[in-house]
């Protein structure tokens, strides 16, 4: 069950009560943003059996000196999911250098931020044994009219093939659960 953010929570409690300064109104101005993408995702993931999995909501870490919000990360018996979520619309394409870029020519995200949050939680992540769970890392567009043009890139999921790929990590993780991992009793 999705928990609200603890931070969020407390600009919620101020918000009328304290004056807030123009940082910290659009701080909060994009937690609400993120809290209701969250939202969105969670109704989703209501829709499958998620007793074979671990969720963790608002996993925050520290890139370089930027910091990145993991939404949801989902860890099963063979793998860890992590899902960033994004409410971009319209026309976007990646150009030659991976960075997001919308109808206007405006640069929106930089896709290289994924390989070193990738590395990050490489590093964060380790399992006991032999077995490293592979760590797959989804930017999860919620928004429809999102399009990817020129072309696709298998980071993204649309808000059309979020539900196929949520069922087939239930699939997997009720499939493992049946047949544990390697070096760990059953």
């Amino acid at each position: 069950m999705r928990q609200k953010n603890e931070k969020l929570k407390v600009y919620e409690f101020l918000y009328n009560r304290l004056p807030f300064s123009d940082d910290e109104s659009e701080e909060y101005e994009a937690m609400q943003r993120m809290d209701l993408l969250e939202e969105h995702f969670d109704l989703y993931l209501k829709k499958i059996n998620t007793s074979n999995m671990e969720l963790f909501w608002h996993c925050e870490v520290i890139v370089g000196t930027d910091h990145e919000l993991i939404n949801v990360l989902i860890a099963t018996e063979y793998c860890y999911y992590l899902f960033i979520l994004h409410d971009y619309a319209g026309e976007h394409f990646i150009n030659p250098f991976n960075i997001l870029i919308d109808s206007s020519y405006e640069a929106v995200y930089d896709l290289n931020r994924t390989s070193k949050v990738y590395e990050k939680f490489k590093e964060t992540l380790i399992d006991d044994g032999n077995f490293q769970r592979p760590i797959i890392i989804k930017h999860v567009v919620m928004n429809e009219t999102f399009k990817l043009r020129k072309r696709p890139s298998d980071q993204f999921l649309s808000l059309k093939s979020l539900p196929y790929y949520l069922r087939a990590i239930e699939h997997s993780a009720v499939i493992r659960k049946k047949q544990p991992r390697p070096g760990l009793p059953s």
